[in-house]
């Protein structure tokens, strides 16, 4: 047989092996793949479904649709509406008598004054002429269905398909425009588009997932939990929420358990370089087969949330889960928790009364999520207590400390406030050498000590003194105060709003009094980098802008101007391969600061490598 070149040859191709299945073929073949449907946990916990009208040698599912409607269920088709308007709709239909023949002799819903449904999450039963297991579709060739789900994402799309139908020729002859499905019945099995990506297509996936959900990520978890068997049931946590200081307090407590002997779980966000820093075991990353393994498992339960609730999991929502999972499969010992941005509803507070909570340092940040005062986003951190652990709050302004301490004893949580390790190491009489650079890096190890000393009364006696004090000497936390580079001297910090910034410049201040730096820039423009700058001026002796990789990206430009605008002198940098060579030409006593958002400073990171 002449080897199919293109996507019209496959179309022909398939026409023809599908139209050559005899009527009775058909018939029995249809009805096997209207079971499979009726039988997929999509389709029975779904409230809508998206049906289409067969013809000709399709496959006829109006067997399903009689028993989707005799449940109960809503189910819409689609209508062809032309090019002046949307291309494609679709409209509720509640019996057969409510089709009509419409374009391309195709039944479609009469239009009396209907409007088009829009069911978010809601499965779509798509019709086609070829598929792959990996999801391509060919359609007709009029793009109808691409282009609805284009404008449409949020639905989860199942190809109905005979077996005749497949092709494994077809994936390589789509475009960027055909619209990828998530599942293909045949009459013998379902195939799973998730099943066939590699580790870089899921993590892609992944990393495009939407930034913030519908619903409040406490709900969203809380969920995905329930149909994953309650993964996070049996686990012990150390819950630590606040708006600086999280990461550096989850790594002290990492390196101490692991002196300990304990097989500690660490979830931290966002990652630098590489999706699998975000979940560890010790020093350990999260193995990609395991991250694949896990991340299909969590892929196909969102697809059941969407299908039966509407909701649509985060990208935060999927590391958080995958870590669950992974963390306890393996057995450990202890979970370091951290949450994303929030405390109340953040996605992490879905689990049980933790051992020890810490909240690190509160500032104005996420306003437009959390509140626009500190004691609005104090009452927000502050709703990861809960009656039956035990609570460290960093010293910090009274403010943020009343919000947090009334919240304890409304709990009955016993608490205690961390202060902070004394210029010359002390902690309550104890002597600590930090290993982390930086003035900030007091109170988080403080808080460390502290979180360290209440697990080792509830439950940990292993963390003894000795634990503690070499973990608080030997804990890193890259891109945080790191040296990666001596000649010339290059130092990264994601500091990425005003009380970063402002323990950025107390620390530089600290490393050289009188020492004048060149900075590289960049943040988001949802922070308040006016202040930021007005705090960095004073050490600068030039500063270079750029803009992160991110639609909510600062563009250098406006910041650039900015900075000459407050006195400042600054240029701008392209990108971050030209802050590379500009590194590269300074001279070897320069000293060179790069801070601002963690996606730059993780980029950053890997490209300076070669120094």
């Amino acid at each position: 047989m002449e080897a199919l070149t293109g996507k019209g040859a496959i179309r022909r191709q398939k026409r023809v092996e599908r139209d050559a299945l005899t009527a009775v073929e058909r018939e029995k073949r249809s009805h096997e793949i209207c079971e499979a449907l009726w039988r997929m946990p999509l389709i029975q916990e779904a409230r809508a479904v998206y049906c289409y009208a067969p013809i000709g040698s399709e496959v006829d599912i109006r067997e399903l649709t009689d028993r989707l409607w005799a449940a109960g269920k809503r189910v819409a088709f689609p209508r062809v509406l032309g090019a002046k308007k949307a291309d494609m709709e679709f409209f509720e239909v509640k019996s057969r008598r409510e089709l009509a023949e419409g374009a391309f002799h195709v039944p479609e819903p009469v239009m009396d004054g209907r409007e088009p449904v829009d069911w978010k999450g809601a499965p779509v039963l798509v019709p086609g002429v070829a598929f792959d297991v990996s999801g391509a579709r060919c359609g007709y060739g009029k793009g109808y269905y691409d282009r609805y789900f284009s404008l449409h994402p949020e639905l989860v799309r199942i190809g109905v398909a005979f077996k005749c139908q497949l092709s494994e020729e077809l994936s390589d002859c789509c475009e960027e425009t055909d619209a990828r499905l998530d599942y293909v019945q045949t009459e013998r099995y379902c195939y799973s588009a998730v099943d066939a990506m590699f580790y870089e297509e899921l993590v892609e996936k992944i990393s495009a997932s939407r930034r913030f959900g519908r619903a409040p990520g406490i709900e969203c978890s809380a969920a995905a939990m329930e149909l994953l068997d309650h993964p996070e049931s049996g686990l012990s946590f150390v819950h630590i929420a606040g708006t600086n200081g999280k990461g550096s307090v989850a790594a002290f407590l990492r390196e101490i358990c692991g002196k300990a002997g304990l097989r500690v779980g660490l979830f931290t966000s966002p990652h630098l370089e590489e999706f699998t820093e975000r979940i560890q075991i010790g020093h350990t990353q999260i193995p990609r087969e395991k991250v694949l393994q896990w991340g299909r498992a969590v892929m196909e339960v969102n697809h059941r949330l969407m299908a039966s609730r509407g909701i649509n999991l985060t990208m935060f929502d999927y590391c958080l889960a995958i870590a669950v999972l992974y963390l306890k499969e393996q057995h450990v010992d202890l979970v370091i928790l951290e949450t994303g941005m929030g405390g109340r509803l953040d996605s992490t507070n879905m689990i049980s009364p933790p051992v020890v909570s810490v909240i690190t340092g509160i500032g104005l940040e996420h306003t437009e999520y959390l509140g626009d005062t500190i004691e609005a986003i104090a009452s927000e951190k502050a709703g990861i207590l809960k009656h039956g652990t035990h609570a460290v709050l960093m010293d910090q302004d009274a403010q943020a400390l009343d919000v947090l301490t009334a919240r304890c004893r409304e709990l009955a949580v016993p608490y205690r406030v961390s202060g902070s390790v004394d210029a010359s190491g002390y902690y309550k009489n104890v002597n600590y050498e930090i290993g982390m650079p930086g003035v900030y890096q007091r109170k988080n190890a403080a808080a460390a000590i502290e979180a360290a000393q209440l697990l080792a009364r509830e439950g940990y006696p292993q963390i003894t003194q000795e634990a503690i004090a070499e973990g608080i000497r030997d804990a890193r936390w890259q891109g945080r105060m790191e040296i990666v580079s001596k000649h010339p001297w290059v130092l990264l910090d994601g500091a990425h709003n005003v009380h970063g910034v402002t323990a950025l410049a107390q620390s530089l201040c600290e490393l050289g009094a009188g020492a004048k730096y060149t900075f590289f820039m960049g943040v988001m423009a949802d922070k308040d980098y006016e202040e930021m700058v007005e705090l960095i001026l004073p050490l600068a002796k030039h500063i270079y802008t750029l803009a992160p990789d991110s639609a909510r990206a600062l563009s250098a430009e406006k910041l650039c101007l900015l900075i000459r605008e407050k006195g400042g002198s600054a240029d701008v940098c392209k990108d971050a391969a030209q802050l590379v060579k500009l590194v590269h030409a300074q001279p070897e006593n320069e000293k060179c600061v790069v801070f601002g958002s963690l996606y730059l400073i993780g980029e950053i990171r890997q490209r300076l490598k070669v120094i």
